[in-house]
């Protein structure tokens, strides 16, 4: 009789292993929050660059403290900034697609991006965002900092539930 117990209990044991693994949990590979694509120039095959939530915390990062027309009060948002992306990957393109994950889809010019603004914000208040929270990514301005900022076109980029970016030449 204890045979079984322990047998049954070792077999719940190894069913739940597998399906912790299954659905993400006791995985040694983080998940994938953003998927680039880049093109290649010779053969139209794109370079994909699977990028996890670490993975992004591992490139330069800096936050605004700025309001926003979704949230109430000022909010702070820490991200790698577009553009620094862009080069630590080495990706070299015109335009930018990015979509959400309801494909909700933008594009921005290479052209208009700063050193410092936008940026992919993976952190609000210095909380990680849920998906339900308009995260895991955000694409945020510094709102606060110009009144460049605040315009229905730049709202319009503000691009929350990002999970995916294309780079266009």
């Amino acid at each position: 009789m204890k045979k079984r117990v322990f047998l049954s209990g070792l077999g719940a044991v190894c069913l739940a292993s597998v399906a912790a693994q299954s659905i993400g949990f006791a995985s040694e590979n983080p998940p994938v929050i953003l998927t680039v694509s880049v093109p290649h120039a010779q053969d139209g095959r794109a370079r994909v660059i699977p990028l996890s939530e670490q993975d992004l915390r591992a490139l330069p990062a800096i936050s605004y403290k700025t309001t926003t027309i979704w949230t109430s009060g000022t909010q702070q948002f820490t991200g790698v900034p577009v553009l620094a992306l862009l080069e630590h990957f080495g990706i070299e393109a015109e335009e930018l697609e990015m979509k959400a994950v309801n494909d909700y889809a933008i594009t921005l010019s290479v052209e208009d991006l700063t050193g410092d603004t936008p940026i992919i914000a993976y952190e609000r208040n210095g909380k990680p965002m849920k998906l339900r929270d308009n995260g895991p990514l955000w694409v945020i301005y510094n709102y606060d900092a110009n009144a460049d900022y605040r315009t229905e076109t730049i709202y319009s980029r503000s691009i929350w539930q990002l999970d995916r970016m294309t780079a266009i030449r």
